[in-house]
């Protein structure tokens, strides 16, 4: 069910075999450079998907441990850790990146294309998704030691597989 959430979340398709193909995906970017980032930039990329609203306790407290995560994979430019947050006032995100300083983009999806398509019931939720945009691991709430194990050994096993091996 949520793979078949996550399709339509990230408008796939299917195609041969059953495999997912990620359709351009863009969203604001409301850090470093701005403008649009795009998902297919990335065609080698491991998704590391942070749903939140700046208000949340739970997300703001969440926020250390994405930016760790964040660090730990900064070496390799496939690891791309993603806040995606679904606040419309660019003043408040503004304030948000001042007070936590993430060290990756910050993205902005108000009409929540994006998140409710996903399934989100709760936030935060964290998604990892495969170059292929397949889910391969996910969570609700703040993050645990299991939670964040359970990401970063889906992320290294991602980053041994490579890209071919989720065809």
């Amino acid at each position: 069910m949520k793979s078949m959430l996550l399709s339509l979340f990230l408008g796939f398709v299917l195609v041969s075999q059953g495999a997912l193909a990620v359709q351009p995906v863009e969203l604001p970017q409301m850090n470093g450079q701005g403008g649009t980032y795009k998902m297919t930039d990335h065609p080698e990329g491991i998704f590391v998907v942070e749903a939140y609203f700046l208000n949340c306790p739970y997300c703001n407290q969440n926020a250390p441990n994405v930016n760790a995560l964040a660090t730990r994979f900064a070496n390799d430019p496939r690891v791309q850790v993603l806040d995606v947050g679904v606040d419309r006032d660019n003043a408040s995100y503004e304030t948000w990146i001042a007070r936590h300083q993430p060290n990756h983009p910050v993205l902005k999806d108000s009409g929540r294309k994006l998140i409710s398509q996903l399934g989100t019931a709760g936030y935060p939720s964290t998604y990892v998704l495969n170059c292929k945009g397949q889910l391969v691991e996910s969570t609700e709430g703040l993050w645990g030691k299991q939670d964040a194990d359970s990401i970063i050994r889906a992320v290294e096993q991602l980053q041994a597989q490579g890209c071919k091996a989720a065809e």
